[in-house]
């Protein structure tokens, strides 16, 4: 059952992610003319009605996706190390200046040749600018704060776009980074979906599962160091050298770094069982105590367990049960001292004994 729970929750994470959703602008609100260019205006605002991010924005259908934003130490040190390959326009004050996040040919020699592009560029980001954006249906600049009456910022915006248009004739680039970028991520989040459903089921399942759990935990942190490496290795390989894919590499591997410990874990465990099809052992056991234990969770919450404290009767030499067991409320209630029951044991697919199920006779 739980194993079908956290399936569906990752397919669910998966599915979301790799659908990228998006809201459209409003494009009938707030609209002005600045040289002779429509533009309209969109805000964000904080719970208290602040305006936090103001948006000018122009309707810009184009093949051409990409993203200008102010260079900062970490794009310098990704391109040091070869993870990110960025166009370089030849003219120094704007390459340091601007990050330019695209792969496509014809903005490439767009943005190299045209010098008063450049020049619009520059000023908007020295007019505080966060950053210049093209989805292929609009056109965008951002800035901090309220900016709705800004309209020589709006002048150097119209400006820009009308330099940019003849973007709107080219032709679509084949660009595979999209595609790569949405399996790669929907990917890497439904790994973390995955663990945190993992982790639900361990603070919610409170019974003995594993008959030796230290052997299982060495075996399953060795599993996950070996897939850490192979995940970092495809992320670098398909992304390095992009000049968009540092920010997935980035991503991945902090996400991969906080989830594989307990992800890597958990689908170790549960390949184990799932996969297992190995004969069932049964092994009888007679109840020689039982006792319950509270714990206390850090908010003033507690839990019970249930524990039974058996004889085994039939065990195969190699099979050793733990002597003392945890166990379901319901069990642990038609249980007594001196009663049997009957413990039923897979064996793993990779080894590792796990406990089928325990039943009262």
């Amino acid at each position: 059952m739980w194993i079908i729970f956290k399936l569906l929750f990752t397919l669910g994470a998966f599915l979301l992610r790799y659908s990228n959703a998006r809201f459209n602008l409003k494009m009938n609100d707030a609209k002005s003319m600045h040289e002779g260019v429509e533009l309209f205006t969109n805000v964000i605002n904080s719970k208290n009605g602040i305006v936090r991010k103001t948006s000018w924005n122009r309707q810009f259908p184009c093949k051409v996706v990409f993203k200008l934003t102010r260079e900062s130490k970490l794009d310098k040190i990704l391109k040091n190390w070869g993870l990110a390959d960025e166009i370089q326009t030849q003219d120094l004050s704007f390459d340091q200046l601007i990050y330019i996040a695209c792969d496509s040919n014809s903005f490439m020699h767009k943005i190299q040749k045209d010098r008063e592009t450049r020049r619009l560029i520059t000023e908007i980001f020295a007019n505080g600018c966060d950053y210049i954006l093209c989805d292929g249906k609009t056109l965008c600049v951002m800035y901090d704060g309220e900016r709705r009456s800004d309209f020589a910022g709006a002048r150097l915006f119209a400006q820009l776009s009308l330099h940019l248009e003849e973007l709107q004739k080219l032709p679509r680039d084949f660009d595979p980074f999209v595609i790569k970028a949405l399996i790669t991520e929907s990917l890497i989040w439904s790994l973390a979906a995955y663990t945190l459903a993992s982790f639900f089921q361990w603070t919610m399942l409170h019974e003995t599962v594993y008959l030796n759990d230290n052997v299982l935990a060495k075996s399953a942190l060795l599993f996950t160091g070996f897939a850490s490496l192979v995940s970092i290795g495809i992320v670098l390989s398909l992304f390095r050298g992009s000049s968009r894919g540092h920010r997935i590499i980035v991503e991945s591997v902090l996400v991969l770094a906080l989830c594989l410990p307990v992800g890597g874990i958990a689908l170790y465990s549960d390949m184990n069982i799932n996969f297992d099809h190995s004969p069932t052992t049964t092994i009888d056991a007679a109840v020689t105590g039982h006792y319950t234990q509270m714990h206390r969770r850090r908010r003033g919450t507690h839990y019970i367990t249930y524990h039974l404290q058996i004889d085994p009767q039939n065990s195969p030499k190699d099979i050793v049960l733990p002597l003392d067991l945890k166990i379901s409320g319901d069990l642990y209630e038609r249980t007594q001292l001196g009663s049997k029951i009957r413990i039923d044991v897979g064996r793993g697919r990779w080894h590792h004994a796990w406990i089928r199920g325990i039943t009262a006779i």
